[in-house]
């Protein structure tokens, strides 16, 4: 099984929701699905490897195919977690990727030269960790709009940890911490949400864990809390780079 069919398989379970803006956003075809950002296809997911805007990102990612996920994806407990937050879901805010490379500057030329001609850009978050980069693909003049994410990690040799590489599923609920620790931990086990970002006076706005590993690769499921600002951050966090 491949990393791009397990989460694939992941996104269907979320469309069966039909969720009014998963429905828009997301469309499952013979062979792949495709994340849409307004009119037009931003991320495709094939049997054998993730397209942004048609070029092929497959090469980042190090052993796609293993015989089962590791540790085994329940489809069912993901399907009843994704039933269970049906009524306080709020959007699809983003997919993702993360991975390594030997040039940072020069991976992100590479991708700002691909998004010439194309009605996205390239935005920047400031990260909270020194080892890595947070960037987003998309088209802010509809803010609820889906994004693309690309964490980049700079290494002269290709990274294989708990973050690097993986894929991000990332969801906006109305729910408070608490309440979505109970629902993962219902579904998917204790301390499921064992990454959280919290601002400090503010409070904790995400919460993230591990759905699947494929060979070296990753799965997470990121779920936004009610405290999550996801237009202000679209409007007056992430800077155009």
């Amino acid at each position: 099984m491949s990393i791009y069919s397990t989460t694939r398989q992941i996104l269907q379970l979320l469309s069966e929701l039909h969720h009014p803006q998963i429905t828009r956003v997301l469309q499952h075809r013979s062979g792949a699905t495709i994340l849409k950002s307004g009119r037009h296809g931003l991320t495709e997911l094939h049997v054998d490897s993730i397209q942004l805007l048609g070029q092929d990102l497959s090469s980042h990612l190090v052993n796609t195919t293993t015989p089962e996920p590791e540790p085994q994806l329940d489809l069912d407990a993901v399907r009843g977690l994704f039933q269970n937050l049906r009524m306080s879901l709020v959007r699809l805010n983003h997919l993702g990727i993360s991975y390594s490379c030997p040039n940072l500057e020069s991976e992100l030329a590479q991708l700002k030269k691909h998004l010439q001609g194309t009605t996205f850009k390239l935005y920047e978050e400031p990260s909270t960790s020194p080892d890595n980069r947070w960037f987003f693909v998309g088209d802010l003049t509809n803010w609820e709009d889906p994004l693309f994410e690309i964490v980049l990690t700079e290494s002269d040799t290709v990274i294989s940890n708990d973050w690097v590489p993986h894929f991000q599923i990332d969801l906006d609920t109305t729910l408070p911490m608490a309440d979505l620790k109970a629902m993962t931990h219902h579904h998917l086990g204790r301390d499921f949400l064992d990454w959280t970002l919290d601002l400090p006076g503010y409070g904790i706005v995400l919460g993230m864990g591990q759905l699947a590993r494929v060979g070296q690769n990753k799965i997470y499921l990121g779920l936004g809390t009610e405290k999550r600002p996801t237009r202000y951050h679209r409007e007056h966090i992430l800077r155009p780079v």
